[in-house]
């Protein structure tokens, strides 16, 4: 009795085994005339269509939908670190959150110009503006900003005349009431 039980659980346990390791297609689901195949494998010579986010990474290379979202980082006139701007495609604009620290008390401009260099202490290599000029900003007591803007006359769409994302890049700058650059950051891509 004791050799078939052992036989009986031998069979069993190749059973399960061959049924865990069985290779076959599934035939198509089929519903409202429509055949979807499940866990369908993709030849290595073809090119599948793509599909969810890499169908955003893809679309239409060189297209203008590569960048919704830039982080530029802030600098002041001595070169250090005095906050951030983010940067969000919208209809019609850019949306721009400016966090900036260091500054006097007071208002200050904001603008995007055509080149990406922002050397201190001057900032002379940001070139022209490019778009109209944003709202002016006030900066607290304790020399911070904390703005949500909107720039409509520019886009982070690549390959658009005024885009932000130009060959060699653009910058954002922000003057004091004396048409000094207090702090400028570059905008690129590779953000």
């Amino acid at each position: 009795m004791k050799k078939w039980l052992l036989l009986v659980f031998v069979l069993l346990f190749f059973l399960v085994l061959a049924a865990c390791g069985n290779t076959e297609e599934e035939p198509p689901i089929e519903a409202d005339g429509v055949t979807e195949v499940e866990d369908e494998e993709v030849d290595e010579d073809s090119e599948p269509a793509p599909e969810g986010e890499e169908a955003e990474d893809n679309a239409g290379e060189g297209s203008s939908e590569e960048l919704m979202f830039v982080t530029v980082e802030m600098m002041d006139s001595d070169g250090n670190a005095n906050g951030t701007a983010e940067l969000e495609d919208e209809e019609g604009a850019v949306a721009v959150k400016l966090d900036l620290e260091g500054l006097d008390e007071g208002t200050y401009k904001v603008q995007f110009h055509d080149e990406g260099k922002c050397e201190a202490p001057e900032f002379e290599t940001v070139g022209e503006p490019l778009g109209s000029e944003l709202p002016e900003v006030e900066a607290s007591g304790e020399g911070t900003v904390s703005e949500e803007l909107a720039a409509e006359e520019v886009t982070l769409k690549a390959g658009e005349e005024n885009s932000l994302l130009q060959e060699g890049g653009t910058s954002l700058v922000v003057h004091d009431s004396e048409d000094a650059v207090v702090a400028c950051g570059v905008v690129t891509a590779q953000q």
